[in-house]
């Protein structure tokens, strides 16, 4: 705010100083007095009354500001100013109206109400600042407004804080010279610390002469010292690349360490400089294509399978392999056993143990002696000992062929007192039907019954894997021994009724030894069964379904070899022998199912020569047939 001052807080002046003051500033314009203004034309610059009250504002400085007025008579003051002593017209001022005045600092604002005429000037001829139109006449009721300032002293921002100790400067507008307190110091080599105050001119260096180029780290500036110094390293022209230089312990080298380069032929690194790169990027076959797999090779881990021959067929799905480098997804799936059947279906399976899959694999249920699965059975498996039908031979079981231990007549059946009767005299009961077969064989009693095909099987597997039973002595050598099959002569024979039962082979036949004639047979227990083979062929408790397939029976409508590959699916397996034996081995041979439900015969007849033997099956007649070369024997 622009300002003239009248009044201070420090120093108070009366009215009559500021009449007489006003007064000699308007007709003296060579004075130049502590506080003035004066009107250069002569002519009326106040109204006729000056009113002071405490609404006007107190500033500090030593001058007034002037606002616009209006005419008054008199200069009143109210607000608790008072005047001294005289009045505002003594020196032929007209008038000055002042509406309000507040006394809150050094000096006096005039907000209000203040009559200025053109030409307004302080005491050096200075045009007042703030006078902003020329003013009209002089009016009855009010004048034109404008302001003005007449600046004697400005306050200023310093403190004595500000000014250097002793020296002094008036910083309040009150005319007294405040002393400075602003401290002299200087800098320090102990320290550097800058402490507030006034310094003297000097160079940093001039203060402490360490500050010098050589005390400062080679390539570091220090208030504009760049550093030189390069103690203790340690580097030499090797180590520094070539053409490039470096100062070391104060001398500048030049470095003769060479650029190298990676060549992709060798895995050689020469010493030397080598510009950023990867491995692969100088050698592109350093990729994971090209890397054995799981291999890692410079952070590049391999997937190469080159060796590897899998397929999807042989990997567990959903897993995947890599394979000569292309990624695979296993087609396997997974399969799981099942207590129900044998049957293993190809995919993968979870780690288990057969018992665990069908409980009945125990110990319990296998025979005593039997290993299945690694399970030792102890289940005596023997049914009780025949009490009636002659004499009984123990068959061991043979569990791939579904079979427990089980009894068989030694002799083909007789017919004592119509029951069938396993003895060496007297000829085989033949003229019987398969149906009536198993009717004697039943009214044995209870658990007899007429031999099944499962149980001849076993038999006849049982005989094939004895070298007794074969001409060479040695299993798969030479021929079994075929029995009474040569139709000589044209009929049965009873067998051997004389001392040991077992030591005339040959009885009835006409020939001996070595005529695969012989009509005897020993068992793995090393017990001996009469005509297996040959003499009449036996009923067993079987009827056929003819087809192919598994479940079906071929019809060859003619002998055929049990090497012939319609049976390999499924009859010899259940029929045949466990090798590749025919008719020259003395097997005997296959007469397919002709009809669905004929009934099946074994061990071929007296008169069937080479088609007779062990394995000879026949499936050609019904159940109801009967003649005179067909018997049976019972089992338990």
């Amino acid at each position: 705010m622009k300002k003239i001052s009248i009044m201070s807080i420090n120093r108070v002046y009366s009215v009559a100083m500021w009449a007489m003051a006003l007064a000699t500033l308007l007709l003296t314009a060579a004075l130049v007095p502590t506080w003035g203004i004066m009107n250069g034309r002569g002519q009326d610059i106040f109204p006729a009354t000056a009113v002071f009250n405490s609404s006007a504002s107190v500033m500090g400085g030593q001058g007034v500001l002037v606002k616009y007025g209006v005419k008054a008579a008199s200069a009143t003051l109210t607000g608790g100013i008072t005047a001294l002593s005289g009045t505002f017209d003594t020196v032929g001022v007209s008038t000055i109206t002042v509406s309000s005045i507040t006394t809150t600092g050094a000096g006096v604002v005039f907000s209000t109400n203040v009559y200025f005429t053109n030409g307004f000037v302080d005491m050096q001829g200075n045009i007042l600042r703030g006078l902003t139109a020329p003013l009209t006449g002089d009016a009855a009721a009010t004048k034109t407004y404008v302001d003005a300032i007449l600046d004697i002293c400005a306050l200023g921002s310093a403190g004595t804080a500000d000014i250097v100790a002793g020296k002094n400067a008036d910083i309040d507008c009150d005319g007294v010279a405040e002393a400075g307190a602003m401290a002299a110091q200087t800098l320090a080599v102990s320290t550097d610390e800058v402490k507030a105050g006034v310094y003297s001119a000097t160079w940093l260096s001039a203060v402490d002469a360490d500050l010098a180029a050589a005390n400062i780290r080679s390539g570091s500036n220090i208030f504009g010292k760049v550093g030189t110094f390069t103690s203790g390293a340690t580097a030499a022209e090797g180590d520094i690349v070539s053409g490039k230089t470096a100062g070391v312990n104060g001398a500048m080298i030049t470095g003769t360490l060479t650029t190298q380069t990676l060549n992709p032929a060798n895995d050689t690194v020469n010493e030397g400089v080598y510009a950023a790169t990867t491995l692969h990027a100088v050698d592109a076959d350093l990729a994971a294509g090209n890397i054995a797999v799981s291999t890692i090779i410079f952070g590049i881990t391999g997937t190469y399978t080159g060796d590897a021959d899998a397929t999807a067929a042989d990997i567990l799905n959903p897993k995947t392999a890599y394979v000569s480098g292309v990624k695979l997804t296993g087609s396997i799936t997974t399969q799981s056993l099942s207590a129900g059947s044998n049957n293993v279906a190809a995919g993968g399976y979870v780690g288990t143990t057969l018992s665990e899959v069908d409980a009945d694999l125990a110990a319990g249920n296998i025979k005593s002696g039997t290993a299945i699965f690694g399970i030792t059975g102890t289940l005596t498996t023997a049914p009780p000992a025949p009490g009636v039908g002659g004499t009984w031979l123990l068959v061991p079981g043979n569990s791939s062929l579904g079979t427990m231990d089980f009894y068989v007549q030694k002799y083909e059946a007789k017919n004592v007192s119509s029951l069938p009767t396993s003895q060496p005299s007297g000829f085989p009961w033949v003229s019987i039907t398969q149906t009536e077969a198993k009717n004697r064989c039943e009214a044995l009693g209870p658990g007899y019954h007429l031999l099944t095909m499962q149980e001849a099987q076993t038999i006849s597997r049982n005989i094939e894997a004895i070298g007794w039973n074969w001409d060479s002595g040695s299993v798969g050598t030479g021929g079994m021994w075929r029995g009474h099959t040569d139709n000589s002569p044209a009929n049965s024979l009873a067998a051997d009724v004389t001392g040991d039962p077992d030591d005339d082979y040959y009885i009835g036949t006409g020939n001996t030894t070595p005529s695969i004639e012989r009509r005897v047979h020993q068992l793995s227990s090393s017990e001996y069964i009469w005509d297996w083979s040959g003499n009449v062929m036996e009923w067993v408790d079987m009827t056929c379904t003819a087809g192919t397939g598994a479940g079906y029976w071929y019809n060859s409508a003619t002998w055929i070899e049990w090497t012939d590959g319609n049976l390999s699916d499924y009859e010899k397996v259940r029929a045949g022998p466990s090798g590749a034996y025919i008719a020259t081995h003395n097997a005997g041979r296959y007469y397919g199912c002709t009809t669905t439900g004929n009934a099946v015969g074994r061990g071929g007849v007296w008169s069937h020569d080479a088609s007779a033997g062990v394995f000879t099956f026949d499936a050609y007649n019904a159940p109801s047939y009967s003649d005179t070369h067909i018997g049976f024997r019972c089992g338990r």
